[in-house]
């Protein structure tokens, strides 16, 4: 067939972690009870919204070739801000105010990485601490509860359109991401640091600035998932989501962006973030115990990124290639 080859590197193309994904919905599908529901599709999108909207944070340091270990942090700091300033300020005003701690994280992170030239792994996680302490100080290590308000829970708990809030922000996250990976100059920008940093640099860009402006831009996705959470906890907690970070880097592993840096893409990280949110709505529709899913996560986890590391020549498409290249006749050119 003439169009084989061109149509086998369309594929090819695709993301692995997708048919993964194709592969995981069918299966689901099929075995788990209620799983094929349209309630449960909004409910996986609802919860999975979080992860979603701090992956997407997470991926842009990533191809930066960086880490993000303190945004678990971050969110319950901007959670105990909101709350506190809420008792004074309205409830748009609170949420500014969560919102901009998180920028503020992100732009210290990105100052020591960027300009003080510490390791990723080592700034941010010391950051972690630091922000950890000042959240469990500020409140004692206990949480606050915010005051009862239709308008607090809206952003975590409310409906626009007919569809959760969330999905909402999340979708748009989406968008924003893409838009700024793809069709931006900062966004190129990012992943030819991330590749190269040294030839980056002597192309004229400012490698620096970049590495500080992607920590700030990670830091805003983080902070529009740290608002919906504490709004939909009302509360703020010292203690709210510790395993953010290493959820949101599982995401992006599993998605198949490159830990190295320098590639990745948005749609890879909603693939990512959709099997693990499939994974454990399902474990939890089969009643299975918490032990049961860290260990079946683990291991999709482990399954996912060697499936996607496995060099292309092993491929069912590229030997389909191969094999059409290989029969090709002689006169055709």
């Amino acid at each position: 067939m003439a169009d084989s080859p061109g149509y086998i590197g369309r594929l090819q193309k695709v993301p692995k972690s997708l048919w993964v994904l194709v592969a995981q919905f069918a299966v689901f599908s099929l075995l788990v009870p209620n799983f094929f529901a349209l309630s449960n599709f909004e409910n996986i999108l609802r919860v999975s919204s979080i992860l979603m909207l701090a992956s997407l944070g997470q991926a842009i340091v990533i191809i930066l070739a960086g880490v993000e270990f303190s945004i678990g942090s971050a969110v319950a700091l901007c959670s105990i801000v909101a709350v506190f300033a809420v008792q004074s300020v309205s409830v748009p005003m609170a949420f500014a105010s969560g919102f901009v701690i998180v920028l503020v994280i992100g732009a210290i992170n990105g100052t020591l990485i960027a300009y003080a030239k510490l390791p990723p792994f080592l700034a941010t996680l010391a950051m972690l601490m630091l922000v950890h302490g000042v959240a469990s100080l500020a409140v004692g290590g206990l949480p606050i509860e915010a005051p009862v308000s239709e308008s607090f829970y809206w952003m975590g708990r409310g409906k626009a359109f007919g569809i959760p809030v969330p999905i909402l922000l999340a979708a748009l996250g989406l968008v924003v991401h893409y838009i700024l990976l793809s069709k931006t100059t900062f966004g190129r920008q990012i992943y030819l640091v991330g590749s190269n940093e040294r030839a980056a640099h002597l192309s004229g860009i400012a490698v620096n600035r970049i590495k500080f402006l992607g920590y700030v831009a990670a830091a805003g996705f983080v902070a529009v998932s740290g608002l919906i959470l504490t709004s939909r906890v009302a509360s703020g907690q010292p203690n709210l989501i510790p395993n953010l970070p290493f959820e949101t880097i599982s995401a992006c592993a599993v998605g198949g962006l490159s830990l190295a840096g320098g590639r990745g893409s948005t749609l890879q990280v909603l693939v990512g973030v959709l099997i693990i949110a499939m994974l454990n709505n399902s474990i939890v529709l089969l009643n299975l115990p918490t032990a049961f899913q860290l260990a079946v996560l683990g291991f999709v986890i482990i399954a996912a990124v060697v499936f996607q590391t496995t060099p292309d020549r092993f491929s069912f498409l590229s030997m389909r290639a191969a094999f059409a290249q290989k029969t090709k006749p002689q006169g055709d050119a």
